[in-house]
């Protein structure tokens, strides 16, 4: 009797453990969804007040 069950078991704990790549898009992509504008709203940063 083999015990192939336990091993894909532990396998698939182990790949869930492990963190997902981050999915790469093109600019245009971004731009389409509304990505790219949420992005650069968050990258702007106010300049700073001279007192």
């Amino acid at each position: 009797m083999s015990n192939r069950a336990v091993f894909t078991v532990r396998r698939k704990h182990e790949w869930l453990q492990t963190p997902l790549k981050k999915k790469r898009i093109k600019r245009c992509q971004r731009a389409r969804i509304g990505l790219q504008a949420a992005m650069d709203r968050k990258g702007e940063k106010p300049a700073p007040a001279a007192g």
